[in-house]
């Protein structure tokens, strides 16, 4: 039950940013604009406010992706940080699709790498919060969670 609601929040965030992050939707025109796209990471990275606040609010925005990803599938799989990492990176990645459709909008590697890593430090602080709660509940056993059947 527990990680149906994760999974159902995941997908609110993922669909939640995607949509905010590809605003303003007029500027869609059809044609993709290969010129506009920056293939090299971080070449057009200044410290502008603007650029700095956008990157910044890009960075943060995918840290919930990769910690409720993780929320959401951390039994039964391996990699819990690929995995968060995966989502960022598709998410990021439809993302600058659309932008390449956007002759305003600028599609960069960038955004891509900063984007993952925003993902894969949620999942990382996910599984450190984890680990926190699992100690305090050792030392101190009423403080220890108590688990359904159906987690």
């Amino acid at each position: 039950m527990i990680k149906t609601v994760w999974r159902m929040l995941l997908v609110f965030w993922l669909v939640s940013v995607v949509i905010v992050i590809s605003l303003p939707g007029e500027k869609f025109d059809g044609t993709p604009h290969w010129e506009s796209i920056q293939w090299i990471p971080f070449a057009a990275l200044s410290f502008q406010r603007d650029v700095v606040t956008e990157t910044l609010a890009n960075f943060l925005a995918f840290i919930p992706i990769g910690y409720i990803a993780v929320r959401s599938f951390t039994f039964g799989i391996k990699r819990p940080l690929l995995i968060a990492g995966l989502f960022g990176l598709a998410a990021s990645f439809s993302i600058e699709i659309y932008q390449l459709f956007c002759p305003s909008r600028v599609p960069s590697s960038t955004d891509l790498i900063l984007n993952t890593a925003g993902a894969v430090l949620g999942a990382h602080l996910a599984l450190k919060l984890d680990d926190l709660i699992s100690i305090v509940s050792h030392r101190l056993p009423f403080a220890a969670p108590h688990r359904n059947a159906e987690d």
